[in-house]
């Protein structure tokens, strides 16, 4: 599971692993699309790229969507215990696109 709701139903905190395993799967993706553009010698910005494709997948509201829907909780943003930590691990993704 991607996230652990604690006991009281009242935060979650992020599991490194699960969340770094989905990463890497939108990387797998956004690397097959860079391929393509490349092969097609299209033009590309793989940071914006890269960044649109975070935006669009609002990553953190979908998952407190899916425990507000699954465990018929009112949890926000704010209730993910460790989403400083967690959003680093989004911005390490990013960088690596920054670099290319």
């Amino acid at each position: 599971m991607i996230a652990t709701l604690n006991k009281s139903k009242t935060a979650l905190t992020i599991n490194r692993q699960e969340f770094k395993l989905a990463l890497s799967k939108i990387d797998e993706g956004l690397n097959k699309q860079i391929a393509s553009l490349k092969k097609a010698k299209q033009s590309y910005d793989a940071a914006e790229m890269a960044q649109e494709i975070i935006n669009e997948a609002n990553i953190f509201e979908a998952i407190i969507e899916g425990f507000n829907e699954a465990e018929g909780t009112n949890l926000k943003l704010k209730d993910i215990t460790n989403l400083d930590v967690a959003q680093g691990w989004v911005d390490e993704f990013l960088e690596k696109y920054s670099e290319v």
